[in-house]
């Protein structure tokens, strides 16, 4: 399993109707609006890198609406009880 996060900066009369239609998309787990330069941070969680490419190609930068997107590929996580389970699917 994949997790990766979108950056994703769009429209200002389309947040809302972004924010449902994000939300809505097979393989987002977590959809936020944010501050700053973006307008949402969403939470991806895909089996392969394929699908990786299909979610964000075909599903969300095609969304009207949507300006830009960028992908940022999630390697090691540090939080409480990822060390065990990192241990349990034998990374260092």
């Amino acid at each position: 399993m994949l997790t990766a996060f979108l950056i994703i900066v769009c429209e200002p009369g389309a947040i809302a109707r972004i924010g449902r239609a994000l939300a809505d998309t097979d393989g987002v787990s977590e959809v936020y609006t944010t501050t700053g330069s973006a307008d949402f941070i969403a939470v991806v969680r895909v089996v392969d890198l394929d699908a990786l490419a299909s979610l964000v190609t075909q599903h969300v930068a095609g969304l009207p609406g949507i300006i830009r997107t960028d992908t940022h590929l999630a390697i090691r996580s540090y939080g409480r009880g990822d060390e065990t389970a990192a241990f349990d699917i034998g990374v260092d």
